[in-house]
């Protein structure tokens, strides 16, 4: 493989390790929370700074004791990629559907470094940077985009959610 196909590879490859990130803490799914870390990993999320186990306790609580649904949105990226070694920004945006009172939004960036390590790239090192959040009164918009039968597959924060599904098969009449 040549260095630049390998390069588009392992950017895939880090790509998908944040997305098990976020996709773990939107569905409280602590094995793939985890899954985004080395074990010897450390985040600083500003409220919280330490490894990664005492991490998933703590983001997942919280996200399960104050919101309903959560969603993580990541969008720019950008990789540095040096042999076993990477160094990732990623733009994120936060929702959450408080339980009470109001709802939440945030933007930020998480800033990474990654390591391949028996093939696997993980993070070993996180900082989020908030760039801005708030909370903010529900209101007749945020009440219609809140949680509600908008469709027939339920989205649910756990490994029965409809993404789980292996294979995917939409009953046919």
């Amino acid at each position: 493989m040549s260095d630049e196909s390998q390069g588009l590879v392992d950017r895939q490859k880090i790509w998908e390790c944040l997305l098990r990130y976020t996709r773990g803490v939107d569905r409280l799914d602590r094995a793939l929370t985890l899954a985004a870390f080395h074990p010897d990993a450390m985040i600083d999320q500003g409220a919280f700074r330490g490894g990664r186990e005492a991490f998933a306790d703590w983001v997942l609580g919280h996200h399960r004791d104050h919101q309903a649904v959560t969603q993580h949105t990541m969008t720019n990226f950008l990789c540095e990629i040096d042999g076993e070694f990477a160094h990732s920004e990623t733009y994120v945006s936060y929702y959450g559907v408080n339980l009470t009172g109001k709802d939440s939004f945030a933007v930020g960036r998480y800033v990474d470094r990654l390591e391949r390590r028996a093939g696997q790239w993980r993070i070993v090192d996180r900082v989020c940077v908030t760039e801005g959040a708030t909370d903010f009164d529900k209101n007749a918009v945020v009440a219609r985009f809140s949680p509600g039968p908008q469709s027939i597959a339920r989205s649910t924060r756990n490994t029965s959610d409809p993404s789980y599904a292996r294979p995917l098969a939409i009953q046919r009449d």
